[in-house]
């Protein structure tokens, strides 16, 4: 397994750009929940954050695209708004741990 990184990297409701074993890595924390997905929009295949920071709603319900502004429920990655509606980001299989997110 690969570390991703400390669990105290992610606030609460909010999503963290990082990079795992060459991989660019989605993380979302929303409240206790964890998510991982690749960093990648189904529309065009490139990262949902160009310009950086969370694209997380303040409640951590959706994610949004910062390209094209397609928006992604975070529990599920299931694209709800935008030009890739009924898409999904892909899940990027994890355990978390008393430390720590690790790749599977």
């Amino acid at each position: 397994m690969s570390r991703i990184a400390d669990l105290t990297r992610f606030p609460q409701d909010g999503s963290y750009s990082v990079s795992c074993a060459g991989l660019p890595l989605l993380v979302v924390r929303r409240r206790s929940a964890w998510f991982v997905y690749a960093n990648r929009c189904p529309h065009t295949g490139e990262s949902l954050d160009p310009l950086g920071g969370s694209v997380a709603s303040e409640d951590g319900l959706l994610l949004t695209c910062q390209r094209h502004a397609a928006q992604f429920v975070a529990d599920t990655g299931e694209c709800v708004g935008g030009p890739c509606q009924g898409q999904f980001l892909e899940p990027v299989p994890f355990t978390v741990t008393n430390d720590g997110l690790y790749l599977d």
